[in-house]
């Protein structure tokens, strides 16, 4: 399995922004009403971070060796577990930016503004997710793993 890059978490994150931004475009010139993000979309991503950095804590606390009783299985599924927090939070925040984007001509008609304010802040959560997937993920890595990709990067 791969650690997560900044760069690969940018360009899907950018990938999500701009599809986002075209699809609301296109979807605001058709004359349809644009919908504010719920709250609940928020809580969500912000609770799935929480999980993924406890989750990870625990990982953490055996490969320092004082939780001895935690199940390889268990640490193995918390790593892909933080990866996909971090990438479904790099897609969230790119789609919710691009939701705004799309909006930003509305910004001085009240409702539309509320709107673009709603995704902002699910755009903020969902980055919120993003940085906890990769602490989480970081916190789950053991030693000798920065000295495996050193030694596969170099040429033989």
């Amino acid at each position: 399995m791969q650690h997560l890059t900044w760069q690969r978490l940018a360009a899907v994150g950018l990938a999500a922004l701009a599809l986002a931004w075209i699809l609301t475009d296109q979807i605001e010139r058709g004359g349809a009403t644009p919908l504010a993000v719920p709250w609940t979309f928020d809580v969500v991503c912000v609770a799935a971070g929480v999980l993924a950095l406890w989750l990870g804590w625990q990982v953490r606390q055996y490969l320092a060796g004082k939780k001895p009783e935690l199940d390889g299985l268990r640490a193995a599924r918390t790593v892909v577990y933080a990866q996909a927090s971090a990438y479904v939070g790099a897609i969230i925040a790119g789609a919710c930016g691009g939701y705004a984007l799309g909006l930003l001509d509305g910004w001085s008609h009240g409702p539309r503004r509320e709107v673009i304010i709603s995704a902002l802040i699910a755009a903020a959560c969902a980055l919120a997710m993003m940085v906890a997937g990769i602490i989480a993920e970081r916190w789950c890595r053991h030693g000798g793993d920065d000295e495996l990709e050193q030694t596969d990067a170099q040429p033989a």
